[in-house]
């Protein structure tokens, strides 16, 4: 039987000087509903969905009979679901002057003018195998991995690496204590390199955009990118030949339980994304530069949109679905299982291992992620793409990613 647990809303950063945390968890009580759509289900559904968001759309087809006709157009889309806000990419309805969508934004604690229902927050950092962890570090290496500094993340990558292409016993420090990688690689450890490519990028500004503070801006941002900037390349100069040899990647749970299945993820362990992170970066008082390095991101998963200039019969069908999800027991499961998800109304599942996981570490202390328009998204990643097939890491190079970032992010010169 599912157990639902439903926590105080995610508390925003003055909690902690370390790092964003939930209060305690509590049973759910009776699910709140909303209204729910007086048509008769329409037949077919003109949606635009990202791969990891998907899955929320065939259980509500399923469900109701409804065929989904998939358009690579989002601005065709009646109803788009995107991993970000849409920006400019869709015009869509104002959820707070649609009667029925107000009701589904009020479940989710909407109270300004929005054309985006969000889906719910999942973890974001380094996931990797529980075994392969312990196997190369032993009892309490995974803690002390969680709680590395910059430079002993950074050592323990390069260290790593070089082990695997050539093993021999090897010493790293981790939180302050020495840990020794195995002299011979296990024979059912086929990874060639550390990391794979990101399923995600984009929750990984999380640290840096908190470090800059509330006056984002040139002067409080351009530091903490030069941090994210050292940990990217970290990963292009360390990485497998493929998905399947590498040690950890960088994704959102949401992504990797859409891409894998539910069980194949169920030994899965969790590392903070880490940015090479100064005191002098931090321009909040809100944060300090261990909760920045040492807590996980609750990042934002996707968005619903209805799109405006859909007739009345195709906006009907795009609101049935999104109220489906907001309202009905089915739709709930959907967010919580099958994406698993912690929704907008701060209700998850714990009937799995990772699920619990999940619920623990939001009890216990998480980082809230930013949110950006899709176009945004998609710069930032260009951005770290084109560190890919560097020559060489130049001065040059990490100024030319800062500037990137810091126009992708829309952060402006800070006044004299």
């Amino acid at each position: 039987m599912q157990k639902m647990i439903r926590f105080a809303a995610l508390a925003l950063p003055a909690l902690l000087l370390a790092g964003c945390t939930a209060g305690p968890l509590q049973s759910a009580g009776e699910a709140a509903t909303v209204e729910a759509a007086p048509a008769p289900q329409p037949q077919t559904l003109n949606v635009y969905a990202t791969d990891a968001l998907m899955p929320a759309l065939q259980a509500y087809a399923s469900a109701r009979d409804v065929t989904l006709q998939v358009t690579e157009d989002v601005g065709a889309a009646d109803l788009a679901v995107l991993d970000h806000t849409p920006g400019d990419l869709l015009e869509g309805v104002d959820v707070m002057s649609d009667t029925l969508l107000a009701a589904a934004a009020s479940r989710a604690g909407i109270t300004e003018s929005t054309d985006a229902l969000p889906l719910g927050r999942s973890l974001y950092g380094y996931w990797a195998n529980s075994a392969v962890v312990t196997s190369l570090l032993g009892e309490g290496g995974l803690t002390a991995l969680q709680n590395a500094s910059w430079d002993e993340w950074s050592d323990f990558v390069e260290t790593l690496q070089a082990w695997l292409e050539e093993p021999e016993a090897a010493t790293v420090t981790l939180n302050g204590s020495d840990y020794t990688l195995p002299e011979t690689k296990p024979d059912t450890l086929n990874a060639t390199g550390v990391f794979s490519e990101p399923m995600d990028r984009t929750a990984g500004y999380t640290a840096a955009m908190l470090a800059a503070g509330s006056e984002v801006n040139e002067d409080t941002l351009t530091g903490p990118l030069n941090g994210v900037y050292s940990a990217v390349a970290l990963e292009w100069d360390n990485l497998a030949e493929s998905d399947e040899t590498a040690l950890f990647r960088r994704a959102k749970l949401t992504d990797l339980l859409s891409a894998y299945g539910s069980e194949a993820c169920q030994n899965l362990v969790l590392i903070p994304f880490k940015c090479n992170l100064e005191e002098s970066d931090l321009s909040t008082e809100e944060y300090n530069l261990t909760g920045l390095l040492n807590y996980p991101v609750l990042a934002d998963v996707g968005y619903l949109t209805v799109r405006a200039g859909a007739d009345e019969t195709a906006q009907k069908a795009a609101k049935s679905a999104a109220l489906w999800l907001y309202s009905s027991g089915e739709g709930e499961n959907t967010l919580t299982e099958t994406l698993g998800v912690i929704t907008p109304w701060n209700t998850a599942s714990d009937t799995t291992a990772l699920g619990a996981m999940q619920i623990e570490q939001a009890g216990t202390g998480i980082l809230p992620g930013v949110t950006v328009t899709q176009a945004q998204a998609d710069a930032l990643e260009a951005n770290e793409e084109a560190l890919k097939d560097s020559s060489g890491r130049t001065t040059a190079e990490r100024k030319a990613f800062t500037e990137a970032a810091l126009e992708a992010l829309g952060a402006v010169q800070a006044e004299e």
